[in-house]
């Protein structure tokens, strides 16, 4: 299983995921399944009402439930208690004290799709992860702001992405 995704959903592999916009690193897009684009949500400030605005002719946010999975960002931690999973989506939104601070991408879009492609493209990038049949690059992006990526073994193609806002965390 996949790390980011077997955290609350298996995601299978798929083509490449909406890469944040570099010259407004806090802004992720919001995707659907059939590539679809729904709008922006801001990472470190949306709160769950604003998401809900997003995905609204979609469905919204879907049921809010309890996430116990403590995350590696970095040196941060983070664990927030909300989890949700819009029904529009392969997505995992994440919220601490109201505020989302990690997204998880089923579907990559945009990113190199193979580890060696990856590396190229994030230079930076460490394998904080692995297990069997996967493992895990993360690379911050910005101040703040990490991108992870997990791939698949032994194919080192990229299976699912995430954005993940570690300031103000402890």
């Amino acid at each position: 299983m996949k790390y980011l995704a077997a955290l609350a959903l298996s995601f299978s592999a798929a083509n490449a995921a909406a890469q944040v916009d570099s010259t407004a690193p806090f802004h992720i897009p919001m995707t659907g399944l059939g590539g679809a684009s729904y709008g922006d949500v801001i990472i470190g400030t949306s709160q769950p009402a604003d998401v809900e605005r997003v995905l609204a002719r979609v469905g919204g946010l879907g049921p809010r439930r309890e996430n116990r999975v403590i995350f590696s960002i970095g040196t941060t931690k983070l664990h927030p208690p909300e989890l949700y999973t819009p029904p529009a989506t392969m997505n995992q939104l994440y919220f601490d004290r109201g505020v989302l601070v990690l997204v998880v991408e089923g579907i990559p879009r945009g990113l190199p799709t193979t580890r060696s492609a990856f590396l190229t493209a994030f230079p930076a990038a460490k394998e904080t992860h692995r297990e069997t049949g996967w493992y895990e690059l993360q690379v911050p992006v910005r101040d703040c702001l990490w991108l992870i990526a997990v791939f698949g073994v032994p194919d080192d193609k990229l299976e699912s992405d995430g954005y993940a806002y570690t300031c103000g965390r402890p």
